[in-house]
Formats: C-alpha cells, structure tokens, sequence
C-alpha cells in the first residue's frame, strides 16, 4: 500500500529503495559553522547547506542579513529543485556569471523564471519579495485564494503569487496588512523560503543509517514510527537481533544496540517493516545495508550525577574498562570505590558522600570503550554537584572545564533560558559572564561558558575561579526556579605546543595525512611543505585540506584522484606551521611515509611500554631504537599538563630503547609516600630511524607526593601561636601519653633569643593549621620556621614539612 503525505520540507528528502549498498557509513551532518545564524533561520540555513543548495559567504558568515542577487537565488532555486542543468538550451542571457549559467538555462526552460529583457537577467540587481513570489510559485506549482489576501502592498501583477505563498505556509508577509513585495530578499529570508517549501513524501522509509561505536547504530526515517509496535527483533545485523531498540523524542530516530558489536566488515543490516505513527496499519519499507565499520571514536563524558553517597559518570559510549584514575577534589579515589554499571556499561558508580548542594572537583581518565582497538577516553576535567533537598528544581548536575577560558555546565532538565546570566568570583573580583545554550545539544541541558579576556597574570599557568549562578536565574517549563549554585573552576592556561599524534597514507594511497593531539590551524604556506623521495626527487604540495575537528591535515602530491607512486617519502614542516587556538606553535616537523613496495625494511611505528622506575621516575621503553625525538620533553604529559621545569631526561644506554624520566622536587602533591596515587602519562611523537612516528599512547603511571607543605602565616594573640600552612598537616607520632614538643619542631625566637613552647598540635576543624602555647608573653612577635631535621611535622600524604 502506498503511503502520501502533503508536507513541508522539515527534513531532507530521500528515495529509499528496497535495498542499499554502502562500502562505509558517512557521518552525520555537522554543526552549522556560521556564528550569524540562530533562532528562526537556524533549521532554514541547516537545509540548504546539508543539501550543497548553498554555503556562507565565509567560514563563519552566512550573511543572514545580506540582500540576495537575482542570479544567486536563481542558482539556490535550480539546486533545490534538482534541475537538469546539463541539456538546457542556452537562455540568451549575457550577463551571467559562467558559474550561474546552467542553473539560470535549465530555470528558463522550465519556464520558472524570465530575464529583464530578452538578453539580460539582471544577475546583479537585487531580487525583491514579489519576483521570489512569482517564481517560487511557478516553480513548485503553487496555488493561492487571493480572497484571503490582507496586504495592500501587493498589486495585480503579484497577488496570485503571494496568495499561493501564503495559503501554502511560505509566508505570513512583513506585517498583518504589508507583505513587502518591492522588498530586497535577504539571504536569510531566501533560506527559510526554500526551506518551506512543500515535498511529497511518498513511502515512509529509513532515511540513514549511522554507526554511532562499537555496540551501538541509529537508523533514521523520514517520519514517525509508532513506539508501542517497536521492537529490538525488526533489527538484524548479520542474522542476529539487536539487544536493544530505543526511539528517539521525535519518533524517527532508532538507538540500537548489539551485545556482539556493530564493527563489521561487509556487515548486513537488515530494518523489517515497522508501523508508523500516523497509521499503524502502513509500515517502512524493508531495509537492507550492506556497510563496513571500525570504531575509531573515543569514549567521553556526556553527564555526571550524585545520589545517596554514589557519583555516577555517564560516558557517550559502553566502556570495557572502568577509568584508571580518578580523583575528587583532588584526592585519589580507591579502586574499590569504582564500579562499572554491569547492566548499564555506559555508566561508572564511585563512591563518595557529598553533602547536599555540595560541589566537587572530578578528574577522569584511563576508561576504554568496547570497539576492538580499546580507544581511550580523553583526559576529563569537571564537576559533580550534588542536588539540594528538592530535586524538583532546575539545578546543575556538573561543570567540566573544556580550554583554558572555556567550560561546559550542565544542568538536570531543560530550562526556558538561552542565556543564564552568571558571576566568577576571584577574591575580591567579580567578573559577569553569560552562559549561552548549546544549540547542538538535543536534550536542552548543555549551557557553554566562555571568558573574555586574558585570564592568567604574566607567571600564572593556572587561576581559580568560583562560579555563581544566582537563585531563581534559571526556570523549568514548570516555572520551578534554581537555588543558588556555586562551584569552583580552575582554568589551565595552555602554553603546549600541538604534538603530532599520529600519521598514515590515506586510502587509496592518494593523500597523507597527520593527525595532532588538538585542534589546529595553519599559518604556513603549501610552498613551505618539504617533500622528498627516497632519490631525493622533490615534489611539490597540491593541496592542503583540514578536517572538520581540524586536528588532522591531509596533503595531496599528486594531480586530480592519482594516486602516489610507490617509494619512501619524507615531509618535513618548518617550525610555526601549525598553531593551536591559544596561538602556540609547533617545532619543525619531519615523518616518513613507505607507500607499496620499497626497498626499505622498516616499515612499522615504534611502539612503547611504560614502567614507574622509582619515586616519580618512570622508563619509557621502546620495541626499537628511537632517535633523539624520544627526549624531547614537550612529547610527554602527565595528567595533560606538561612536564614541569627541571624534569631530567635521558636514554638509559647505547642502544636508544629505553628512556628515563625523573620529575624534580615540587612536582607532584598527590599520592602518599608508600602506595602513591596512579596518574596518566601520555607519550607522543617519537621516531624510529627509519622515520616512522609512534601513535600517541597513554599509560598509568604511581605518582608519590613530593611538595612538602610550606608556612603562609604566623598569628599570635598572648601565649598562643597559630602557623598557617599551604596544605593540611598532621603531627606524626603524637599520642596522649607522648606530645610533641613545638621546639623540636620549629626554631621560635622572639628577637634574637629562643623561646620555649609547649606541645603543637593541629588545630581543630582546621588542618592546615597548627598551634602551640609560649612559656611566657612575648614582647614582640615570635618569628617561626620550620627546622631543617625535624620530622614529625608532615602534610596529609607523609611529606616532611620543610
């Protein structure tokens, strides 16, 4: 039974058949990139770009506000309507733009548009609402009442036009009686026109399919299904049924999941007939994909939430490992306090009691997902807040900072704001800042925050901040409105380099490509590219092109589709060719590449393993020998951040296998002096010497805390001493029966002379501070230091206070 529905163009239109081959799965629309459209032009724009109708009139700028040219909207009319522009008889127009002119021929023959005259188009005067009236019409077949017509701005000429548009839904007109007819069309205006346009959609059908990881695919239609005849059963992939079948808020998007994995190599999706929405009695046409597929996304963090003494971590993806390391307010939980959810592999439950409305710290890293290749979540920086008494309210479930001036809140529904108006807090220091909603994000719940201006003083590497959201600034479509909200953010200024994560010769072997550990762009010329053969034969860039994450740059040596002949080739960058957002610069860079058969014998990337070697030393140690690429120490970073200054490094002999890594005093504050704390060390960019680069790699690494506690104040009132530490204390070794005495632990003088003290201990409800009574009052104020050979005075992981 055929199924026809009269709509409009609120998705793009697809001929389904019975049957669809596909050697790989493309990737889902992106984001639009145009910071100059929002709102009601949002959707509009998506269309026409997600279609190649048209594209910004830069990077960033859709020109939303612009006035469109005849020609342009003839172009956007002939591609939306998929016109034969290849047999058209020529129009006779002659002051078209060659780009234009199969479009405007093919727009003439169809007997859609006219010229001016018989041998102009008036490609550059602007089109005005009235002529895009008459055309749309003609082009889609319009017809209107013009009875119903309000405006009186429209004459004869127009009216049956503008009445078509607007009992066709088109349009309303600029006001109740004005539709603007002499108007220039903005660009903007033209998307939403076109956009608007009603489609015929013939057989309710699936529209895409889309392998999301390793166990999990949606399957998009082009119209509501009936959830309640929905079932994981109607979904095979390769004869076996998928485990589980959840449809989307809309109703045309199916999550399935498969227990064996969906990474398939000529794999047979097969989506049986299921009833849809409008009428249970007509179903999809049945669906069969033929596609191959490797996971090669990382698990990340989508959500963090708490309840009754349980953080939970909601990862985009199933893990196969639960993270290595975690740390809550900057404390290392146990692993025994870490569980992954057996029913719910999306989810990791550690344990730890917050109080209510309480905020913490969270620090992630080491989880791996289920693909195949075990991928390995990026490093996690962000927050948990635990819920106040009414959990009704709208309220924040966590922040994770995402750049150095940059994070991410999340809250626990959707809320009425796109903006929420929020405070951050240094000292004394107020700064406003606004939370702007992120429209990427389905659900509703994703609030990005960005900081103007330079946040770090000259020396600084890190600033924190408090983040306060007012009470009642955010309100639920309940009308419900939040508590106050206050959490701390700790910004790290980025000063690293990008470092070259990884690098291969594309399929086909027609391009090759380098992929960097973040997001980058170049300010280098395709000249400065050095690319030489094993003959030393030069060969000049063709093309340079950048990914949509822009953290992998492929380079073309060869003309059209060619691909590249087989030998050894070496490409080397000049220095400053590559820059991250924070404008830091790459090093010169030099890999080597083997496409087909060679001579050469080397061939494969080195590959490393990594041991704690002692108190925060690890080796690195290689499967070859690598080159001198292997100590330099902007190739390695431990919980992210680089190796601070003083770090020795060195290979541990000859053979350039094996390097050491020493941190120096003062490096680390976490980890406790038997066990220690494990942290994450990322090793990237070294080289064999036959060129080949090694594939960036993270391993867990026990750090020992080695930043003993230093005196930030000394305050007394009569006898008694108070001494301020920069982290908490304790007095080791102190019992009922056997106290310590202040002097052996502090040299205290008044003037020049010593002055006796009783017992120190740590003062009450606050451990960074200690206190002792003097034998007499002072006649002026005591000075304090800490003596050399003292040791019974440690921070909270064992380090002697010095």
């Amino acid at each position: 039974m055929g199924y026809k529905n009269h709509s409009y163009r609120k998705f793009v239109a697809s001929a389904a058949t019975a049957t669809v081959v596909a050697s790989a799965v493309t990737p889902a629309f992106a984001a639009l990139p145009f910071t100059d459209v929002s709102g009601r032009y949002t959707e509009a724009v998506e269309y026409l770009v997600d279609n190649q109708i048209t594209n910004g009139i830069s990077k960033t700028q859709f020109g939303t506000n612009l006035t469109i040219k005849r020609v342009d909207a003839a172009v956007m009319i002939a591609k939306a309507l998929e016109l034969d522009t290849t047999n058209a008889p020529n129009a006779g127009f002659t002051d078209l733009p060659d780009r234009a002119v199969p479009y405007v021929n093919a727009l003439k023959a169809a007997g859609i548009v006219n010229g001016k005259t018989a041998t102009t188009f008036g490609s550059n005067q602007d089109i005005t609402r009235g002529e895009l009236a008459i055309i749309l019409s003609r082009a889609y077949d319009l017809k209107g009442d013009v009875d119903n017509l309000k405006f009186t701005d429209v004459s004869d000429r127009y009216d049956e036009a503008v009445a078509a548009l607007v009992d066709n839904g088109l349009t309303t007109g600029k006001t109740a009686t004005s539709f603007g007819t002499n108007d220039p069309v903005k660009r903007g205006e033209m998307a939403i026109f076109l956009y608007r346009t009603p489609i015929d959609i013939e057989e309710p059908a699936v529209k895409s399919v889309k392998p999301q990881n390793a166990k999990q695919i949606t399957v998009t239609f082009n119209t509501e299904l009936n959830k309640d005849t929905l079932a994981a059963s109607l979904f095979t992939l390769n004869n076996t049924a998928a485990s589980k079948a959840v449809l989307s808020e809309d109703g045309k998007t199916v999550l399935l999941t498969f227990d064996g994995g969906a990474e398939v190599k000529d794999g047979v999706l097969v989506v049986n007939p299921i009833a849809i929405k409008a009428d249970t009695a007509i179903k999809t046409a049945k669906y069969t994909s033929v596609f191959t597929y490797e996971d090669t996304v990382k698990p990340f963090v989508t959500g963090t939430s708490y309840s009754n003494g349980v953080i939970t971590l909601t990862f985009s993806e199933e893990l196969s490992e639960a993270p290595a390391v975690i740390r809550v307010d900057g404390t290392p939980v146990a692993a025994g306090d870490v569980k992954l959810n057996t029913s719910d592999k999306t989810k990791v439950e550690i344990t730890k009691t917050l109080d209510a409305g309480d905020s913490a710290s969270l620090y992630v890293a080491g989880a791996a997902d289920a693909s195949a290749a075990k991928h390995e979540m990026d490093l996690y920086n962000g927050s948990v807040s635990a819920p106040t008494t009414d959990t009704n309210k709208p309220h924040v479930t966590g922040v994770e900072v995402t750049g150095q001036n940059t994070a991410k809140v999340t809250v626990s529904e959707a809320i009425t704001q796109g903006t929420v108006k929020a405070t951050l807090q240094q000292g004394a220091d107020q700064t406003a800042v606004t939370l702007v909603k992120d429209t990427t994000d389905a659900s509703g719940k994703t609030y990005n925050l960005t900081v103007a201006g330079d946040l770090f003083s000259e020396d600084s590497t890190s600033e924190t901040f408090t983040l306060y959201i007012a009470k009642d600034a955010m309100s639920d479509l309940s009308g419900l409105k939040n508590d106050l909200f206050q959490a701390a953010l700790t910004f790290v200024k980025d000063a690293q380099a990008p470092v070259l994560a990884s690098s291969k010769v594309t399929e086909g072997n027609k391009a090759l490509s380098f992929t960097f550990d973040e997001a980058v762009t170049m300010s280098g010329s395709l000249s400065a590219i050095d690319i030489r053969n094993a003959d030393g034969v030069k060969f000049t860039a063709k093309g340079g092109t950048l990914s949509e994450d822009k953290k992998t740059y492929t380079v073309k040596i060869t003309d059209a589709d060619a691909a590249i002949a087989a030998g050894t080739y070496t490409v080397s960058f000049p220095s400053s060719y590559f820059a991250d957002a924070y404008g830091n610069k790459t090093a010169a860079i030099k890999d080597t590449f083997t496409i087909g058969e060679t001579t050469s014998t080397d061939t494969v990337k080195p590959e490393a393993s990594v041991t704690t070697a002692g108190t925060n030393t690890f080796k690195v140690t290689f499967n070859e020998e690598v080159t001198s690429s292997a100590l330099t120490l902007s190739n390695y970073r431990l919980d992210g951040t680089a190796l601070p200054a003083g770090t020795d490094i060195y290979f541990t002999d000859s053979t350039k296998k094996a390097v050491m890594i020493e941190l120096p005093e003062g490096a680390i504050n976490i980890g406790d002096q038997s066990t220690g704390a494990p942290a994450v060390l990322n090793v990237a960019a070294a080289a064999d010497k036959a060129g080949n680069v090694m594939t960036a790699a993270n391993f867990v690494v026990t750090v020992k805390d080695n930043t003993p506690a230093v005196v930030m104040d000394v305050k007394t009132v009569g006898t008694a001493v108070v001494v301020t530490f920069s982290e908490a204390v304790k007095v080791e070794g102190a019992t009922a029966e056997s106290a310590i005495d202040a002097n052996d632990v502090f040299d205290i003088k008044v003037g020049s002379t010593t002055a006796e003290a009783g017992t120190v201990t740590v003062v009450s409800g606050n451990e960074k501070q200690v206190q002792f009574n003097l034998a007499s009052s002072p006649a002026s104020a005591p000075t304090v230091a800490i003596k050399d050979a003292q040791t019974a005075l440690k921070d909270a992981n064992g380090v002697t206070v010095k």
